[in-house]
């Protein structure tokens, strides 16, 4: 029997994001004992989901190798895409039928790259025609269809509701939280189809946090509170830029570093930022991600809206102490007081916190070192390997 995989997803790297880093990574722990292939529409940092996949997608299919793993690129003949015109404009008004229309395009092209495989597993990023057309090749082929979803709580009503029946027609749907997958029972999913596995960090083999201080100037000594994570208004940016101005009143010399792409949102609210003390990066490659989580004092992301949040187990690799929200998703993650601090995510609560563990270093290094023992336990790739590869064997047997 083959055991190849076929992994899809709108985006692979070196585009950055937590889903495709999840993937890559996973596809990497899987490649050290079989035959893996990714099949996406981009390699590149883009957020126009609907169109950047379907009228202004990449004008050529490519292939390439990113870290050992071999990717291929696929994209719309100009003819497709002219006869697809009407499907694109009218998405939102005709969705299941559009969703139909650009899947069965895309199918022919996932298909090749399917005929060696004993299970396609899709990530969900994006708009639903990839996810759509990965699972009809499955059933075409025969073979079990795995799904990512790396569900939203905030993803219900009418918008969602093909994606919500896509979660119940998968083989098995994978979710990173214990939320997640009650979530998904409650929106009709099997339960006896869904598995928890995680999320594991994505770091560089060594960090070097004194380039990260040499270059902002900062001393070893200055407090360094780090966000890391795409520049969408729900992250929480606002309200830690506010907390910001709350520490200064009592830690004046902390800076606040803000690394992450960079959305319409971020580049218009930081154009609006004077004080030097809040650093704005774009993306960054690995090893900066790396050195600047090893130099920070602590990890900062107060995000509204997530699945896992895998930056707070990067963080934890470090020891550093984490500050999250006090959402579900989040709250599976960080243990309260035990390895971080869950808060709601507003100016005078973050302040509160991050004021709390500057002044209270003993506290902060209980904290992180809690988190890495934490993290070593549960979240490794190995491990995490480990139960997605228990998944594969579960559908493989019929036992999902």
């Amino acid at each position: 029997m083959a055991d190849k995989i076929l992994y899809t997803t709108t985006s692979y790297l070196p585009a950055i994001g937590g889903a495709q880093l999840h993937t890559h990574r996973l596809a990497q722990q899987m490649a050290r004992s079989r035959p893996v292939q990714v099949v996406t529409h981009w390699a590149e940092q883009r957020t126009d989901w609907l169109l950047g996949t379907t009228l202004n997608a990449p004008p050529e299919p490519k292939s390439y190798t990113f870290e050992q793993i071999p990717v291929e690129l696929i994209t719309l003949t100009p003819a497709e895409r002219w006869r697809l015109l009407p499907s694109v404009l009218g998405y939102y008004a005709v969705k299941t039928r559009a969703i139909a229309n650009i899947a069965a395009a895309l199918v022919p092209k996932i298909e090749p790259f399917a005929r060696d495989c004993a299970l396609i597993q899709n990530s969900r990023i994006g708009r639903e025609p990839l996810s759509f057309a990965s699972w009809q090749v499955a059933r075409q082929r025969d073979i079990p269809f795995v799904l990512v979803p790396y569900h939203h709580p905030r993803w219900v009503g009418w918008n969602y509701r093909d994606y919500l029946h896509l979660y119940r027609q998968a083989d098995a749907v994978i979710a990173l939280t214990a939320v997640e997958k009650q979530t998904l029972i409650d929106l009709g999913v099997a339960e006896r189809r869904i598995f928890v596995t995680g999320n594991g960090p994505n770091l560089a083999p060594e960090a070097h946090p004194a380039e990260i201080r040499a270059r902002l100037g900062l001393p070893a000594e200055t407090p360094l509170i780090l966000f890391l994570g795409q520049k969408y208004r729900y992250k929480g940016i606002e309200p830690l830029v506010a907390a910001a101005k709350l520490v200064w009143q009592r830690q004046p010399e902390t800076r606040f570093l803000f690394i992450g792409p960079r959305t319409r949102f971020s580049q218009k609210f930081f154009a609006g930022q004077r004080d030097p003390r809040l650093i704005e990066w774009g993306t960054v490659d690995l090893p900066q991600k790396t050195n600047a989580l090893a130099a920070c004092t602590l990890l900062c992301l107060p995000s509204s809206q997530e699945s896992f949040g895998g930056v707070y187990t990067e963080a934890w690799h470090f020891a550093k102490p984490v500050i999250g929200a006090n959402i579900p998703a989040v709250a599976e993650v960080i243990d309260n007081e035990r390895n971080g601090y869950l808060v709601e995510p507003a100016a005078g609560p973050l302040a509160e916190k991050i004021c709390y563990l500057l002044d209270h270093p003993t506290v902060a290094q209980q904290l992180g070192q809690a988190g890495q023992a934490k993290a070593q336990a549960e979240y490794s790739w190995e491990r995490l390997a480990q139960k997605t590869e228990a998944v594969y064997t579960a559908v493989w047997q019929g036992l999902a």
